[in-house]
């Protein structure tokens, strides 16, 4: 699990970084990133209901991409914000397969 000061946990910063930010897609999820000048790297994960309607499904995809960005931390340049938002294809993934997707994107 992230540390608490690296996730994004109020409304208020998911609706700056979707406004101010920019949008990257892959097969697996998209990326909101903003870039902030600070120290901090925070990171937010939105997996929907249309993902799958199991709390036990969306929970565990959190928990997988949280752990791929807790031991990839620092790939990740400082001051960034970044927002996993999740498609269909990712449910029946392996992790291994998430986080070559999520190096694929560090590159």
């Amino acid at each position: 699990m992230l540390k608490r000061e690296n996730r994004i946990r109020s409304k208020k910063e998911f609706f700056e970084i979707k406004n101010k930010g920019r949008v990257l897609y892959s097969p697996l999820f998209g990326w909101l990133i903003y870039k902030e000048n600070d120290d901090l790297k925070k990171f937010g994960f939105i997996v929907s209901k249309k993902i799958s309607k199991k709390a036990v499904d969306r929970n565990r995809i959190r928990r997988v991409l949280s752990e791929i960005v807790r031991n990839n931390l620092d790939k990740f340049e400082k001051g960034t914000r970044l927002v996993f938002l999740t498609k269909q294809e990712i449910l029946g993934k392996k992790m291994t397969e998430v986080k070559k997707e999520v190096e694929k994107f560090l590159k």
